[in-house]
């Protein structure tokens, strides 16, 4: 028996895991039908931004994944020269499921919290509250967090599986337990719901820091030098400001 949230619930369920997305789709379709096109609103359904914010979730995922695996633009500047072999192709196959639980996780908070179905567009305030909250709380934390699951009850029984992965790549970055992934919703959530809570919140701002958060951590295991270390040792201070490969 492994150690408590090592595992995810849904580990068992296979492809038809996709199925908890269905709720989300039904609610979509529930309101698609019952509104006409006059009275229906995008911007006011949480579930329908919450599916296109998982499929560009995804994508991002997806194409970072293929432009690495694209030798004749990376062969020169790869890390590791050797490729993904299907071993970690198989032991990364759910990379995914993190999206899962953060969809379960925001359609909660949207209930509990009936202010962010009514976000707005833009709100250039929120910008600068989550750039205040990422920098003074999300960052912190999440070094904090990452230095203890490197100690040994919680490498060994959590985060060895992220390091189990010979080659970084782009699904290495979702590939982790299940506690880890709550804990990294909660590092994402602070900056989202700090603005929201503080009246800063909107729909742009949550689609740009999520993207935003899931690019880096793909740039940062892409085995790719995508950054010139030169500029690194030329500015050494930006080796705290972007995470990268090298």
């Amino acid at each position: 028996m492994g150690a408590p949230l090592s595992t995810w619930p849904w580990q068992n369920f296979g492809i038809f895991k996709y199925l908890l997305y269905g709720p989300f789709m039904g609610k979509v379709v529930h309101e698609r039908w019952f509104y006409n096109e006059e009275n229906f609103n995008t911007n006011h359904s949480w579930c329908f931004h919450l599916l296109i914010l998982c499929c560009l979730r995804g994508l991002i995922h997806v194409l970072w994944s293929s432009y690495t695996n694209m030798l004749f633009l990376t062969r020169n500047r790869r890390i590791l020269q050797q490729g993904v072999d299907f071993k970690q192709i198989d032991k990364e196959w759910d990379w995914d499921n993190f999206l899962i639980l953060h969809a379960l996780v925001a359609s909660i908070a949207c209930y509990m919290f009936p202010f962010l179905q009514h976000l707005p567009l833009w709100n250039l305030k929120g910008v600068i509250v989550v750039l205040m909250l990422h920098v003074g709380v999300s960052e912190p934390l999440y070094y904090w967090v990452h230095r203890k699951f490197h100690r040994d009850y919680l490498f060994i029984n959590y985060h060895s599986l992220h390091h189990s992965s010979p080659i970084p790549a782009p699904f290495t970055a979702g590939n982790a337990t299940f506690l880890e992934h709550l804990i990294l919703m909660a590092v994402i959530g602070i900056p989202i719901m700090g603005a929201c809570v503080m009246g800063y919140g909107s729909a742009s701002l949550i689609y740009g820091y999520v993207l935003i958060f899931d690019f880096l951590r793909c740039l940062g295991h892409c085995n790719v030098e995508i950054v010139p270390h030169q500029l690194f040792e030329s500015f050494p201070f930006l080796r705290y400001v972007l995470y990268t490969p090298t």
